[in-house]
């Protein structure tokens, strides 16, 4: 008999944990399990590439349907506030809404762990998947109440190893019940990708930049975007000539905007936006560049990895764990003078760049795929435990 798997996810807005999402229910044995996603919001461009084998839940509007009239537009967020309300108080009303009982649930990411040590449905097997860096996120008090939910989990999921062990650290207790999955890479698919042409003309003529590189992600302060705008404007300053071009959005555009200006960097480097296919980009650049202040497991290195792209990265999370420096890629700390001398090396030393690129190559995405794509099996099927303790 088939099994029920229950995905907990906020939203589909851009972003790795719902790629994420994606990648596990489209490797999914469809003979054995049956997808469902249930999401507190009916948001996220991502929505549309969920595959056709889940039925998709929502338990209430996404902020694109609800308009731009503001006196509506307060009631409509009001009555939502009120009914997730209703289901974080009442969560017995979701047994109606999804229909079945699932035999698997699982948080996809934390924020929707403590929905699931909720859930009406008892006798389901819970997962919890990690994504964060705790000790950046959260408080000790917030961590420790989070450790204290995963307690109730059958399986607590961390998608690299670092952050487990900083979690541990962090809060000075062992986490029982953890296995390491790592992330996925669909090759196929974003090899597909990239081969998209870039449409607007403007971007053209940015990608043909001498010296391009290129970084993937949200514009928020774990990016680390602020520092790499001081970086770039001290290396034009001293005579290194290059451009980095940033693909995504977030709460930070405004004043990484401004800092550009304040810099005088407009004309070598710029922010491009949100895009819901970024491999053409990145395909098109000389170098990709990621100066995350802290990670997890970013896809968007793996992503250049799978295009054989010569990749710069702070050794942050758990970049360190598939990224060998000088080997498939560059490692710096999160300092602009480790930053500065990444840089400076791709710029002057062709031969490392190539180096780089020839160990990439040994990267066998599909026997990667299939290790992880194992792991997933055996912990849906419940004989997965790396640590029991």
């Amino acid at each position: 008999m088939k099994k029920y798997i229950l995905f907990r996810i906020r939203s589909m807005q851009m972003g790795g944990v719902p790629k994420v999402l994606i990648d596990i229910i489209e490797n999914l044995d469809k003979e054995k399990f049956v997808p469902l996603v249930m999401m507190d919001l009916r948001q996220g461009e991502l929505v549309k590439n969920l595959p056709q084998s889940a039925r998709v839940i929502f338990l209430t509007q996404g902020r694109e349907e609800m308009g731009t009239c503001q006196p509506l537009l307060f009631f409509r967020l009001a009555f939502r506030y009120l009914k997730l309300k209703g289901y974080r108080f009442f969560p017995g009303l979701l047994k109606k809404k999804v229909g079945v009982t699932p035999d698997i649930e699982v948080s996809i990411t934390h924020s929707s762990l403590p929905a699931l040590v909720r859930s009406p449905f008892k006798n389901s097997r819970k997962i919890s998947w990690f994504h964060t860096d705790l000790e950046h996120h959260h408080s000790f008090s917030q961590g420790k109440r989070i450790a204290e939910m995963m307690k109730r989990c059958h399986t607590n999921v961390f998608v690299c190893r670092s952050i487990l062990l900083n979690m541990e650290k962090h809060l000075n207790m062992k986490i029982r019940n953890t296995v390491c999955i790592y992330n996925m890479f669909n090759k196929k698919q974003i090899l597909s990708k990239a081969a998209e042409n870039i449409r607007d003309e403007y971007e053209k003529t940015i990608m043909k930049k001498e010296h391009l590189f290129v970084s993937v992600g949200r514009l928020c302060f774990q990016k680390g975007y602020d520092q790499l705008i001081t970086t770039h404007a001290e290396l034009i300053r001293e005579g290194f000539v290059h451009h980095i071009a940033v693909v995504g959005n977030g709460p930070d555009y405004d004043d990484l905007k401004k800092a550009v200006l304040k810099y005088g960097v407009e004309d070598s480097f710029f922010l491009l936006g949100s895009k819901e296919n970024p491999y053409p980009y990145i395909h098109a650049a000389d170098y990709y560049i990621q100066p995350s202040r802290y990670e997890a497991y970013p896809l968007a290195v793996g992503e250049a990895l799978v295009l054989n792209k010569p990749l710069i990265s702070t050794d942050a999370g758990g970049v360190s764990e598939f990224i060998t420096h000088r080997g498939n890629g560059y490692l710096t700390s999160f300092t602009k003078e480790s930053l500065k001398e990444g840089i400076i090396s791709f710029l002057t030393k062709p031969e490392l760049v190539e180096q780089i690129i020839r160990g990439q190559q040994d990267f066998d995405c599909e026997s990667y795929n299939r290790k992880i794509q194992r792991r997933i099996d055996l912990l849906f099927i419940g004989t997965l435990q790396d640590n029991k303790e």
